[in-house]
């Protein structure tokens, strides 16, 4: 179920998810008021607004809880993009000072390593998994590094900084793949049984034009937010997520390097 909402666009998901607390929230709601109708509903209307405020305040709690959750998580891969992107160019640019004709050869291994990200890592990624061919790459631009021979310190220096930053490109690797194979919040389960039985509690109040509005809305506000979560907690599925940006706009600079 998640996997063909998240397979659809950004719009469509967020319609059918938010189609879907809708129409669920109604059904429960009529079916709640129906039951309750049948009892002495004024008996029950303290306790069960009562228990009406303690689940809703705990639904909104954990829902922001489970939202900020994915954006904060969200962050923590962009900025490991972002770094990653970095060391890229770094090892681009400390090749050309060590020698930019003599390593050319390694040069365009580095351009065509970040164009792999791209094609093979980023679809990749979204089945959980990360692309062997970006791997071989970062191996061939490492052997490379090694195999150059230093003639002076400052020569020396480069070697060692440009294998740091080789080093670093795996474990921003790492940090894409677990976010990957990371899935939405466990509690989210928790915030939609919540879910039900708020709008089971709307049951001692009778259907009426203004409060069907308020209904509505808060079934839609529910919807986008579920929807949001579970688009933020599979980045590389979905249309909100993170993207290859970074490495798109490296690749065009470092191609115009090349040249």
């Amino acid at each position: 179920m998640v996997d063909f909402i998240l397979s659809l666009s950004t719009w469509a998901g967020c319609i059918v998810v938010m189609g879907f607390t809708v129409v669920t929230g109604f059904v429960v709601y009529i079916s709640s008021y129906k039951l309750i109708s049948k009892q002495k509903r004024e008996d029950m209307k303290d306790s069960t607004t009562n228990l009406f405020r303690v689940v809703g305040m705990l639904v909104s709690l954990m829902l922001a809880l489970a939202f900020s959750e994915v954006i904060i998580e969200t962050r923590t891969i962009r900025k490991a993009i972002q770094s990653e992107a970095a060391a890229i160019s770094d090892v681009f640019g400390v090749l050309k000072l060590f020698d930019s004709e003599g390593t050319r050869d390694i040069q365009t291994i580095v351009v065509d390593y970040t164009q792999a990200i791209i094609d093979d890592d980023w679809p990749a990624m979204a089945d959980g998994r990360l692309s062997q061919r970006v791997e071989n790459l970062r191996t061939q631009i490492a052997k490379g590094v090694l195999n150059l021979k230093p003639t002076t310190p400052a020569q020396d220096k480069m070697v060692w900084y440009m294998i740091d930053d080789i080093d670093a490109l795996s474990d921003h690797r790492v940090i894409r793949l677990d976010a990957a194979l990371a899935k939405a919040p466990v509690y989210l389960y928790v915030i939609i049984f919540g879910f039900l039985v708020t709008m089971a509690c709307f049951g001692v109040y009778r259907p009426q034009a203004p409060l069907m509005v308020l209904v509505t809305f808060y079934t839609v506000f529910v919807g986008l937010v579920l929807y949001l979560i579970l688009a933020l907690s599979e980045p590389f599925q979905s249309g909100i997520g993170v993207s290859p940006a970074p490495f798109e706009y490296l690749v065009e600079r470092l191609q115009s390097g090349l040249s």
